[in-house]
């Protein structure tokens, strides 16, 4: 009789090998894993939505404290990953700007996570991926959860405003 593994297991040991090899791509280009998904964040919002991105959107996105999300700024800032000015229409909101590092830095990121998918997807045919994500989905919307990681969000034609 074959022994079959508790699906935790397997979602349990995924998820740590996903999270040690982002963390060593991500230190591979100088940011940390927060850093990084601001940074694809903020990209999506100026790039997709073509909507410009202030701290309280970071906050109520990822639902976090404004000290956090100022901290996390402060440091891409002095990094050179971003620009902070104060809005036009708001003084004491300050609006967010990707530099060109940032926008470098986040093509290879995307290279890095293509790569990731690649290697997670081998040896599967184009069938099965389709299958593969329908089933990650549903078990996904089995527990109430329904992903709103930047890595996921769906292309801007797909958006119902």
């Amino acid at each position: 009789m074959e022994h079959h593994r508790h699906l935790g297991g397997y979602f349990h040991a995924i998820s740590n090998a996903l999270s040690q090899r982002m963390q060593q791509s991500c230190e591979a280009l100088g940011l940390t894993s927060t850093q990084s998904v601001f940074l694809h964040h903020i990209w999506y919002r100026e790039h997709i939505l073509q909507q410009p991105t202030h701290a309280k959107d970071l906050e109520s996105f990822f639902e976090i404290k404004h000290s956090t999300v100022s901290g996390v700024l402060q440091r891409m800032e002095a990094a050179g990953f971003l620009t902070l000015q104060a809005s036009d229409t708001d003084r004491r909101c300050k609006t967010i700007h990707l530099t060109e590092l940032a926008e470098a830095t986040h093509a290879k990121a995307e290279q890095h996570i293509q790569e990731m998918e690649d290697l997670l997807l081998q040896g599967m045919s184009d069938t099965d991926v389709a299958e593969f994500r329908r089933l990650l989905k549903q078990v996904s919307g089995n527990l109430g959860i329904f992903c709103r990681h930047p890595a996921v969000y769906p292309p801007k034609e797909d958006i119902n405003p």
